[in-house]
């Protein structure tokens, strides 16, 4: 197989899972740059795949999952177009009519991370803000829970009329290293009460809209079997589009027993035959988290941010079953991350800065991510393997992909696993995956396609939800200083807009 005219190649024979790893060779220039500059500006995989459209949404079956990558991208500076920060959402069916009238939704939705940028991914694949009521969070940091703000903050001026539902990890219990034993108050409670606060200005100014829907069917803690009460930080009703309700996690919690097999004492939610677990991860300070996410057979695993660690291997064993989909990120070397950032085509430490940028780069590895080679030594010790792996968390190109393909093979010296395409893929945005049982012990058939829509979406069709609560306020200029307004009139302009 190629990719973008790069031979990824890979050997005849094939290994179980969990094989002997290879002695390690260490190469100095393991992506042999410098390559074709064509290569690093063009990722080509996605246009082998069939098209997604916003309007085929609907057809989600009642035995399929449907994962679809909003945003993939790891923080380099200042950013790429092509990959938003990181976002996956997650629907499972069957596909439910509004009864209101309006688009209809999954039988239930899931947003797992939602960083910088990806509100307009969810926008252009036509995503309605009610149907991305429930966020889990993995970590604090900006690039995976900066379009929060967007998210709660224009929910009720469109169609989320109840609160917005979000899954974090509770306090690191890291030392506040300043030479006193202090700690700071950064887990996901303490972020929400300080984030509904932050955000009230926003929110008084949009209450002259009818922000709340009293026919909304409030979950109870029962309901979801989440292990704390469903609960609106700063004293808003839970039936308003205004509450927002932090689930804290216990970060510590791996939900395995001795054997390493799931235990399930580790449940975040589980509601609508969707089980929803957490795990700890390692990742830059203590209190990062993956999950994974359990409906009619099929299964889903999402590492968020982490260095390489044993506890998703055995989440990704799941007791001898498996995972389908087991999405995991991957950082380029430290000196490959440098010449990306300084549009070099390969690594020149004659360049000023370079030594010093690969210095960072190394340092940011070494607290926080995965490199290409480690996760090819991950991959070998998951068995039974995933259906699909998928590398998230990526720049993706071409050369870096290539790159990272062999740095995984390498662990795989006597297989044809992974192939990539079949076995293992590395993610952009708006790639959909559509996955469903294949029944007499196959694995799971996944299809994989890429979205195809347009730069100039405005919103995303809606649900209707009637009737409606009365505004906070009584008018939409009650809240104004109208002393020096310009009123529309006669001599003005005209009051309906035109």
């Amino acid at each position: 197989m190629s990719l973008g005219g790069l031979a990824l190649g890979g050997s005849t024979a094939d290994a179980a899972a969990g094989e002997t790893p290879a002695p390690q060779h260490c190469d100095e220039n393991g992506c042999h740059y410098p390559v074709s500059p064509a290569s690093t500006q063009r990722y080509s995989y996605p246009d082998r795949l069939r098209k997604f459209t916003p309007d085929m949404q609907a057809d989600l079956g009642a035995d399929e999952m449907r994962i679809t990558f909003m945003g993939t991208a790891f923080p380099t500076s200042p950013g790429r177009r092509a990959q938003q920060l990181m976002s996956v959402f997650v629907e499972v069916g069957p596909w439910v009519p509004d009864p209101g009238g309006g688009f209809g939704s999954a039988t239930d939705s899931f947003v797992f991370d939602c960083g910088a940028g990806v509100i307009r991914n969810y926008g252009a694949m036509g995503v309605a803000l009610s149907r991305m009521d429930k966020i889990f969070l993995t970590h604090l940091h900006g690039d995976h829970m900066s379009d929060l703000t967007p998210i709660y903050c224009f929910g009720p001026a469109y169609d989320r009329h109840w609160p917005l539902y979000v899954w974090g990890p509770s306090r690191s219990g890291v030392e506040n290293p300043s030479g006193s034993p202090k700690y700071y108050a950064d887990g996901l409670n303490d972020f929400c009460g300080h984030f509904r606060e932050a955000m009230r200005w926003h929110t008084e100014a949009f209450s002259f809209l009818p922000t709340g829907f009293p026919g909304y069917d409030i979950p109870t803690q029962q309901d979801w079997n989440t292990p704390v009460p469903l609960q609106p930080v700063g004293g808003d009703a839970a039936d308003d589009g205004y509450g927002l309700v932090p689930i804290e996690l216990d970060w510590t919690t791996t939900g395995l027993d001795a054997e390493g097999n799931p235990d399930y004492r580790n449940i975040a939610y589980r509601n609508n035959g969707v089980t929803i677990t957490h795990f700890p991860v390692v990742h830059d300070r203590r209190g990062s988290m993956g999950y994974k996410l359990e409906w009619n057979g099929l299964s889903m695993i999402y590492c968020g941010d982490t260095k390489p660690e044993t506890i998703s291997i055995k989440q990704a064993h799941n007791g001898g079953k498996g995972v389908n989909v087991f999405i995991h990120e991957m950082i380029l070397p430290a000196e490959l991350l440098a010449m990306k950032n300084l549009g070099l085509t390969f690594p020149d430490y004659s360049v000023p800065g370079f030594q010093a940028l690969v210095a960072g780069a190394a340092a940011v590895e070494m607290s926080s991510h995965t490199p290409q080679g480690a996760f090819g030594y991950l991959l070998s010790q998951i068995d039974p393997r995933p259906d699909l792996t998928v590398v998230a968390h990526f720049p993706v190109a071409d050369d870096t992909v290539k790159c990272a393909m062999n740095s995984v093979r390498n662990h795989f010296p006597h297989s044809r696993y992974p192939e990539f395409g079949k076995d293992i893929i590395w993610s952009t945005d708006l790639m959909v995956l559509k996955v469903k049982k294949s029944g007499n012990g196959k694995p799971a058939r996944i299809e994989q396609l890429i979205g195809q829509v347009s730069d100039y979406t405005y919103a995303a069709p809606q649900n209707v939800h009637s009737p409606l609560s009365t505004p906070k306020y009584p008018s939409p200029t009650a809240q104004l200083d109208t002393t020096n307004l310009i009123s529309p009139g006669p001599d003005t302009y005209c009051a309906n807009g035109y």
